[in-house]
């Protein structure tokens, strides 16, 4: 009798053990900068959770992620099952190209929204070799042809207005996608390390992270050494462009106010607090910005000071129209018309800084050659 209470008692710490293992999580991702997602790592599974899936979202998007030929873990029976790691992606985003591509799994890669987007001249190799497809974006995705490539996973991005979004008809259809978020970050750095986001699906988080360790670590060392320079003395800049009447200027807590603030410059709408772009009339940014050092501006179409005036002639009114400091990032762009600072310059936030630290500070980087911007020139 007492070895039978002996084997009962095993057994039933077996089981405690097991449902311990398989109910809390082991450990969890560590993130220094990221904070619209979380990954958990249980004994047989992991748990990636999109806090944010678009900008004041409600709630979050929860997916569980097994092992090929594994049962769904209890409890997630209701939830999004990825099976990992995965061997056929697509994506209906170019800024996740970049991020296959640092981790070695581009080969994965079988379906993309829009080929003429696209700056990756291995991207674009492989779509004349015939290894990808074009697959559309938002509501408009062509699920007939999404079904055919028979995918492990379809990578998507999301916003408020749902009748837009892609995931919504994908799951309808049975077809496992996952929302990426990283435009939401407020910080360049934050947007990058959702790097290890896409890790997670190909079980390549230890590349990942040290991926991005180097390039935070550069980050801050080109950040450094602006650093000490009075903020009175710093140069003033701004950004955005007209677009059907509307100028369209980056929030004071975007990714893009930051980036000229860590570079040394004085954004004129750092004061500001929103995350995303503000809609202004000419005149409020003439206003403002009327003598401003610098515009750091976007536009594909804009190659010279002459295709600015072409825009709109109002533009010349600006100082650094006359000064000729006006810096477009449109310095990698494909033949197609992709733009590269969309894609790899979002997982170099380090040569982004570069770029404008050489800009507002020729002496501090005398080395540096601009990679993602160009000065415009008549």
């Amino acid at each position: 009798m007492n070895h039978y209470r002996y084997w009962i008692c095993c057994v039933c710490h077996v089981v405690l053990f097991v449902f311990a293992t398989e109910g809390v999580a082991q450990t969890k991702m560590p993130l220094k900068y990221a904070t619209g997602f979380e990954v958990a790592y249980y004994k047989n599974h992991k748990v990636v959770t999109v806090l944010k899936p678009w900008f004041n979202a409600e709630r979050p998007f929860t997916y569980v992620l097994v092992s090929k030929g594994q049962k769904t873990p209890k409890g997630f029976d209701e939830t999004q099952r990825i099976d990992i790691p995965i061997e056929r992606l697509i994506t209906t985003s170019t800024t996740h190209l970049p991020h296959l591509e640092l981790l070695g799994v581009v080969d994965h890669l079988v379906g993309i929204n829009d080929i003429k987007y696209v700056q990756s001249s291995v991207i674009n190799k492989r779509f004349e070799a015939g290894q990808l497809a074009e697959v559309g974006h938002g509501a408009s995705v062509d699920l007939e042809k999404i079904l055919s490539l028979e995918t492990d996973l379809v990578l998507t991005s999301a916003i408020a207005e749902t009748d837009y979004n892609a995931h919504p008809i994908l799951m309808q259809a049975g077809v496992p996608v996952v929302v990426n978020a990283d435009y939401t970050e407020p910080s360049l750095l934050g947007r990058t390390e959702w790097i290890k986001f896409m890790a997670v699906f190909f079980n390549k988080e230890k590349q990942a992270e040290a991926l991005f360790e180097d390039i935070a670590q550069k980050y801050h060392t080109y950040s450094a050494l602006v650093k000490d320079v009075p903020y009175a003395k710093r140069p003033s800049a701004f950004g955005g462009s007209l677009w059907r009447g509307t100028w369209f200027m980056a929030g004071g807590k975007t990714y893009a106010a930051q980036l000229i603030e860590d570079a040394g410059g004085r954004y004129l709408w750092a004061e500001d607090g929103s995350r995303q772009s503000l809609s202004l009339d000419f005149e409020v940014v003439f206003d403002k910005a009327q003598d401003a050092d610098f515009w750091i501006t976007m536009s594909n179409d804009w190659h010279t000071l002459s295709d600015v005036e072409n825009a709109d002639e109002r533009y010349t009114a600006f100082q650094i129209f006359k000064t000729g400091q006006v810096f477009n990032a449109n310095a990698r762009m494909s033949a197609r018309g992709g733009n590269g600072y969309w894609e790899r310059g979002l997982v170099e936030p380090h040569i982004l800084l570069a770029d404008l630290v050489k800009i507002f500070y020729p002496n501090k980087l005398s080395d540096h050659s601009l990679t993602y911007y160009k000065k415009l020139t008549r």
